[in-house]
């Protein structure tokens, strides 16, 4: 049974990386909180063999993996690990899903993980700064 969970951001370059200090500024640091970057001439497959190395070394921890482009090279390496059944792989890396993510205390369904993706999309919005017709003011939204 899994009682643990660690999320693992991963990404083209310093993207997981960057992810991940600016997550910590806002929420600090967390043990279950990891990145790893694919740098320009390597490839995916050894951030793969880390993160396998981790599942099977820890079959009672979830494993959720967070990518930063659906359909790029490192999602698409990261796939055949969702053949675990300890890993769940969400791609659309953002702030919002991946602090929602850290501060559910338990491992996820599928349907909360679902949930955590949908209110991260419900937080992309364009910004309008508009004026108020009553005060003069500028207001938000």
């Amino acid at each position: 049974m899994e009682h643990d969970k660690k999320i693992i951001l991963v990404s083209h370059g310093k993207l997981a990386e960057g992810m991940l200090h600016s997550i910590q500024m806002i929420v600090g640091e967390h043990k279950e909180l990891s990145c790893m970057g694919m740098m320009p001439g390597e490839h995916y497959q050894s951030m793969v063999d880390a993160i396998e190395q981790s599942v099977k070394e820890h079959p009672e921890t979830q494993h959720l993996i967070v990518a930063d482009l659906l359909g790029g090279s490192v999602c698409n390496g990261m796939s055949i690990l969702t053949t675990y059944p300890n890993v769940k792989l969400i791609a659309g890396m953002n702030m919002g899903l991946v602090i929602e993510l850290l501060l559910n205390p338990q491992v996820l369904s599928d349907e909360e993980i679902d949930r955590v993706i949908q209110m991260a999309k419900d937080m992309n919005k364009r910004v309008v700064l508009e004026k108020d017709a009553n005060e003069g003011e500028e207001a938000f939204f």
